[in-house]
């Protein structure tokens, strides 16, 4: 009996770890978000704008286009369901990062502090495909608000219009996209965030603390947008219904802006990406030190 008691505490304590991991990891993507929507935005703009045969415009001359044509607060379209995915997939993909971790980590036999890096890759990969394919939905949303050019339409429109012309199961177009995305992102973000601080803290270059943070989160947003561009472009194409499939539309992609075409938007979204690393780490690291979870691993 006294086993079998402590082995309920043991299992309630680790379903509570695990609810409070997804809650900083939700509350941490949320503000990062709010941050970054305008940078999103001009993204998004900057990988579906240009008809055939026009020059692509800068990110400056996208940013004041939208500016003076449909306002400021453009740049905070698509609010509603970016937090809602911001707190549903965001709480998932970094959240369940560290369960996945822990159960790949005790069947291959790898270190508790020091993880192979072939198992972080496999545990965000998981991770974030996973919260990629149930989420999909608040991405497709996100998208369509944010390409377009009426700011009077409402989220519940974009939902509604969507299934009408499309049937309910449009609001799963992309998805491989997204669990590809997602699980690249995943991995690349909390492998090269875990290895690299573990490897400045080793050598003695610099201990916990939030100038660290910073730091290796810059480094990690650098590396999560080259691997992640080229799927976000065609992904972005897919969601806002320019190609019937994806592989009519990078080939579309490849026909008007050659191969470089699938790295269109690359400065805004490290831009975004740069700054939302920044934002979801350090948050992260912050919350997780208040509620004794220890140091993101």
């Amino acid at each position: 009996m006294a086993s079998a008691r402590a082995a309920t505490r043991d299992d309630g304590r680790r379903v509570e770890s695990v609810a409070a991991r997804v809650l900083v990891s939700a509350a941490s993507v949320a503000c990062a978000t709010t941050v970054t929507n305008p940078l999103d935005v001009l993204k998004v703009r900057l990988q579906t704008a240009a008809p055939e045969g026009a020059r692509a415009i800068g990110l400056a001359r996208t940013a004041a286009t939208i500016a003076r044509e449909e306002g400021v607060g453009a740049f905070w379209r698509g609010m509603s369901p970016a937090l809602a995915r911001a707190v549903l997939y965001g709480g998932c993909r970094l959240g369940l990062y560290e369960p996945a971790l822990g159960a790949y980590r005790a069947a291959t036999g790898d270190d508790e502090r020091a993880p192979r890096v072939s198992t972080r890759l496999l545990a965000g990969a998981t991770s974030g495909a996973l919260a990629a394919a149930a989420l999909n939905p608040t991405e497709l949303l996100k998208t369509r608000m944010q390409n377009a050019t009426n700011a009077g339409t409402p989220a519940w429109e974009h939902l509604r219009r969507a299934v009408r012309e499309d049937g309910a199961r449009s609001l799963w177009r992309g998805s491989a996209l997204a669990m590809s995305r997602s699980a690249v992102l995943t991995a690349t973000q909390v492998a090269t965030y875990g290895e690299t601080k573990r490897y400045v803290i080793d050598t003695g270059v610099a201990t916990e603390g939030v100038a660290l943070h910073f730091a290796v989160a810059s480094i990690t947003g650098l590396v999560t947008t080259v691997t992640t561009n080229p799927i976000d472009m065609i992904k972005t194409r897919v969601y806002v219904g320019e190609g019937a499939s994806i592989a009519s539309t990078f080939a579309h992609v490849l026909t008007r802006h050659g191969p470089l075409g699938l790295f269109r938007g690359f400065s805004a979204n490290y831009l975004r990406l740069g700054p939302q690393t920044m934002v979801t780490f350090v948050v992260a690291e912050f919350l997780r030190e208040k509620l004794g979870l220890g140091a993101v691993i």
